[in-house]
């Protein structure tokens, strides 16, 4: 019999004496039991029936006796089978209790034994990446102690000899960069590369000398200085837990630099240290931060007694009254964009260079010291001088509200003639006068000329093409302009190699005259220049 098919639950000790009580009952008192059967209730029945049998059998009284035995001995028998039965079953269940308890030990010491063996391969690998980083950063630090070693070793044994020493910079520690600090973890290494800062360095230092500033920044230190406190609030950043935040003048600086070289931004990060990507991004925070901090203050349409101011010194010089500026329209160099192709198509730029040519358009108007005090930026070069102005600022708004009554802006002939804008005669068979009077014209235009020469020659990002987005080009050609005001105000001197001359052709418009008015009053300045004596003599 399996242990399964018992039907009775597993016995313990206690109950298996109480069977045993049960049996020594039954063995006193069989009645109890059922077992009347084997025991006549009428005792003298009992009596006549042994009498007969004991006469039969001889001697009766014996047999009965003999017969109850029997019959008690039987069943005690099947219930000491049940007995048994019931211990050796409760004992095969101990015993496959007490081996399942084995398995689960057995399962358990297992998966311990595993777990204490993963355990102990991530500690020694951990442990292997510890003493990886600390070789390295033991490397690093040697390197960095054997580079002070030399450079101090170099300085003693030029001040041995006598040499000049003042030349020579100061040895400086590597830092961690990732820290902004030498005390920094080395692991940081490894997601911040290490570059030299040794340019930067020098160049900020006090002592280094004005004239490579001034060819490297295009401005002098006070100048660069002056920008730096104006953009301070504007483009510092805060420290983080895990580097130092660039300083404003070092953020300055690359923005300056890469305007005034044009040079790749490759050379940029090299020069500072920096990152390609963050230089680039540096560059276009600054510009953005000069068009809306510093062009408000710095480029700006001119007040009454500045207006006044800038019409007597034209005059004085060039005796045309009532002149505020002089206007003039150049061509930035871009690559072919990717929408609207068409539209900055230059098409006189390509027929000169024989290279097809897309461009986007800057139209400012100068004073007479060549400051800019309008500006116009971002249109395709494919729209010609009078297409830009009907869309500046200065003819919507200026000349519409009618701050230009009784004022002149001289452009050159490929602006049309209108009641606030003078422009030189263009037909053929010019008289003695309007010929004056051009030559007069031409000379206030070639201040417009110049300042553009100077914005180009000043900042040679502005002489190639660039690689600066579309959506982010006008602030960097605004910065560009605000930064020359800065320069002009300050009366910084452009040296002579940064000389640029501007080729930007010259599109008579279809209806060049616009005004009947404005040809009156042309014809009335060219009358009075001969009657003054000024026009023919230099025509001669």
């Amino acid at each position: 019999m399996e242990i399964s098919s018992f039907p009775f639950p597993y016995l313990q000790d206690d109950e298996c004496s109480h069977f045993l009580g049960l049996f020594q009952d039954m063995d006193s008192s069989p009645s109890a039991f059922g077992l009347e059967g084997f025991n006549s209730n009428d005792n003298n029945t009992n009596q006549k029936k042994r009498p007969r049998k004991d006469d039969e059998g001889g001697g009766g009284g014996g047999g009965g006796t003999e017969v109850l035995g029997a019959v008690n001995g039987n069943n005690k028998a099947a219930f000491g089978d049940i007995l048994a039965t019931l211990l050796l079953l409760d004992e095969e269940a101990k015993q496959q209790q007490e081996q399942w308890d084995f398995e689960s030990i057995k399962e358990k010491s297992l998966l311990e034994a595993n777990h204490k063996k993963k355990v102990k391969t991530m500690d020694g690998y951990y442990n292997q990446m510890q003493d990886h980083y600390s070789a390295a950063g033991e490397t690093d630090g040697s390197r960095s102690k054997r580079a002070r070693k030399t450079a101090v070793a170099a300085v003693v044994s030029a001040v041995a000899s006598g040499a000049d020493t003042t030349g020579l910079a100061a040895p400086v520690p590597t830092a961690d960069i990732a820290s902004g600090s030498g005390s920094g973890p080395s692991h940081r290494r490894l997601w911040v590369k290490e570059r030299t800062t040794d340019w930067w360095d020098r160049v900020s230092r006090p002592d280094f000398p004005e004239d490579e500033f001034r060819r490297e920044f295009r401005m002098s230190k006070s100048t660069f200085n002056l920008i730096c406190e104006e953009l301070d609030t504007t483009v510092t950043k805060k420290n983080t837990m895990l580097r130092d935040a660039i300083p404003a003048p070092k953020r300055v600086g690359v923005c300056v630099w890469r305007l005034a070289t044009g040079a790749p931004l490759r050379h940029v990060s090299e020069r500072f240290g920096l990152g390609i990507s963050t230089c680039h991004k540096l560059v276009i925070e600054v510009c953005r931060a000069i068009y809306d901090v510093l062009m408000p203050k710095y480029l700006l349409w001119p007040s009454d007694s500045e207006i006044n101011s800038t019409k007597a010194k034209f005059e004085s010089v060039h005796k045309i009254p009532n002149v505020v500026g002089s206007i003039y329209t150049t061509h930035i160099p871009i690559i072919a964009p990717k929408v609207h192709v068409a539209a900055y198509f230059n098409k006189r730029h390509t027929e000169r260079n024989q290279k097809t040519s897309y461009s986007i358009t800057v139209q400012g108007v100068v004073n007479a010291d060549g400051i800019f005090t309008d500006v116009c930026i971002g249109n395709p070069g494919s729209l010609t001088d009078d297409q830009i102005l009907e869309k500046s600022s200065l003819s919507r708004q200026r000349a519409a509200r009618g701050m230009l009554r009784d004022s002149w802006i001289v452009g050159n002939s490929g602006f049309p003639l209108t009641d606030y804008l003078l422009v030189p005669y263009t037909r053929q068979n010019l008289t003695w006068t309007q010929h004056a009077f051009n030559e007069s014209i031409g000379e206030i235009q070639g201040i417009a000329t110049a300042a553009f020469e100077r914005l180009k020659g000043r900042w040679a990002c502005l002489q190639k093409r660039t690689e600066v987005k579309l959506q982010d080009l006008p602030y960097v050609l605004g910065a560009c302009c605000v930064l020359h005001n800065i320069c002009e105000m300050r009366k910084e001197e452009m040296l002579p190699e940064l000389k640029f001359e501007v080729f930007d052709d010259v599109a008579v418009p279809e209806n060049n005259i616009r005004s009947a008015s404005a040809v009156n009053t042309r014809d009335h300045i060219s009358h009075n220049l001969l009657h003054r004596g000024l026009a023919g003599t230099r025509t001669l």
